[in-house]
């Protein structure tokens, strides 16, 4: 028996580019951005057996790897661009068998091996993975961006010009949240501005969002990076940032070996100031744009898994601004058990009683794919729920009591008093430094708290935190 989950126009669409017949498509669950499927599509051929008799043979399916985006985006039609291009460069990347950038379709040859790192099938394999995913990345940055053919990327004056770029964007999307937005962005965003990396940098291309999940791999060797839609020229320092970032969700190893070993390979040397930098910026870009996605949701945005990575995201941006400044990271006060007195008991032992049926009935007899993950949410959901009820009170008396700290003001509604923040944030400051050390520990507390109200929406995210970018 074979799957079939791929629509019928996308299957068409397939057959005539091939001129073979879809036999199967699966699934895949992808980001935010993009719907996958793998397919599978007839090899059948015709091959002589002997002299005297024509056999029919059939070959294995041709394998392929099936992309489309959703909305508006040109996310498949820029991913095709960057492949054409790095086609016979040291930089392994899938083969494009064709794209549609009116549907944003873009179908690859599919590669072999797995995209779950860092769960390798023997340890050793780990560290080998690692490395040569630094190598490839030092490769990558060594290719001189003139002499790539991209057509809707132009090489800026200075790699700097991408952040300006990004901030740009990141200020176009702040705005459609209007003023609901979280107030920490109207912080961030300002920080970063005055924060631009100047003085001598290289450019290069960069993919943007390196690091695990984004390659492929199979017996300690990177078999193909992937996902190159938001690539652009800029700072190679960006995708070491990037590697930084995806770190907390899926581990890379002790960072700082990472960049030794591609220091060693490139012979590009690391800044750190620079890491730290574009660090802040991914954590806050994409933070914000999960946000952006959050109010104005597309078709299939799966709320409950962005909903848990922009809280590890936010939380991140927080605290590697403060690294950025050079302050300690802050901790939040302990909570106070007798707040658990405020729980309504009988609704929290309704809320673990379907949590436990979805988790261990139904979602156990659902075949692995889409609606077996949207059901793993909604339970994860419901014991966040719960777990609410059992420490938001203490969690908002915290919040209140570190705002009023924080503007000196009194304050008792929490909508006033962010409302209150944004005001003040909007405000100019002359003392700059100051303001930048009192907002960044604020806002690291303020998301750590989040952090802990979300606790079983995070699961294993919960302590993820960023990791530091030398040996102290």
């Amino acid at each position: 028996m074979t799957s079939f989950d791929l629509p019928p126009s996308l299957a068409e669409w397939v057959e005539l580019l091939t001129q073979s017949k879809v036999v199967s498509a699966t699934r895949h669950i992808a980001g935010a951005s993009r719907e996958a499927w793998n397919v599978d599509i007839d090899s059948e051929e015709t091959a002589k057996s002997g002299e005297a008799s024509n056999n029919l043979s059939r070959k294995p399916p041709r394998r392929l790897f099936l992309l489309r985006d959703r909305g508006q985006g040109a996310g498949s039609e820029h991913d095709a661009a960057v492949l054409h291009a790095l086609k016979d460069s040291a930089v392994p990347v899938p083969r494009v068998i064709g794209s549609e950038a009116s549907n944003g379709l873009l179908l690859l040859e599919r590669i072999d091996g797995r995209s779950d790192f860092p769960f390798v099938d023997h340890d050793v394999e780990f560290d080998a993975t690692a490395r040569h995913l630094m190598i490839l990345t030092g490769a990558l940055h060594s290719i001189d961006p003139r002499s790539l053919e991209i057509p809707h990327l132009t090489v800026p004056d200075h790699p700097s010009d991408s952040a300006r770029e990004a901030l740009k964007k990141a200020r176009n999307a702040a705005s459609m949240l209007g003023d609901e937005i979280e107030p920490f962005f109207l912080f961030a965003l300002e920080w970063l501005e005055r924060k631009i990396p100047e003085g001598d940098a290289r450019c290069a291309l960069v993919h943007s969002d390196m690091g695990p999940g984004n390659f492929l791999y199979s017996e300690g060797r990177v078999n193909a990076i992937i996902d190159w839609e938001v690539a652009h020229f800029g700072d190679p320092m960006e995708d070491l940032a990037a590697i930084a970032v995806r770190d907390m969700a899926t581990p890379i190893g002790h960072l700082p070996t990472r960049f030794a070993e591609y220091e060693a390979s490139s012979g590009t040397p690391i800044d750190l100031e620079r890491i730290g930098y574009y660090r802040a910026l991914v954590l806050v870009r994409n933070s914000l744009m999960i946000g952006l996605g959050l109010a104005h949701r597309p078709p299939g945005f799966d709320v409950v898994e962005m909903t848990m990575y922009q809280t590890l995201l936010i939380r991140a941006a927080a605290l590697v601004i403060c690294d950025c400044e050079g302050i300690q990271r802050p901790a939040i006060n302990p909570l106070d058990p007798s707040s658990e007195t405020t729980m309504n008991h009988a609704r929290h032992s309704l809320a673990r009683a379907a949590q436990h049926d979805l988790e261990n009935i139904v979602v156990p007899e659902l075949p692995p794919g889409l609606a077996a993950h949207r059901i793993d949410g909604v339970a994860r959901v419901i014991a966040t729920l719960s777990h609410e009820d059992s420490v938001g009170a203490a969690l908002n008396q915290q919040e209140i009591d570190d705002i009023q700290d924080t503007l000196n003001e009194s304050l008792t509604d929490l909508a006033l008093a962010d409302d209150r923040l944004r005001m003040v944030l909007g405000e100019p400051s002359k003392n700059t430094q100051e303001r930048d050390t009192q907002w960044a520990s604020y806002f690291a507390r303020r998301f750590l708290r989040l952090g802990e109200r979300r606790r079983p929406l995070m699961g294993a995210l919960m302590e993820r935190l960023p990791q530091p970018l030398e040996d102290v």
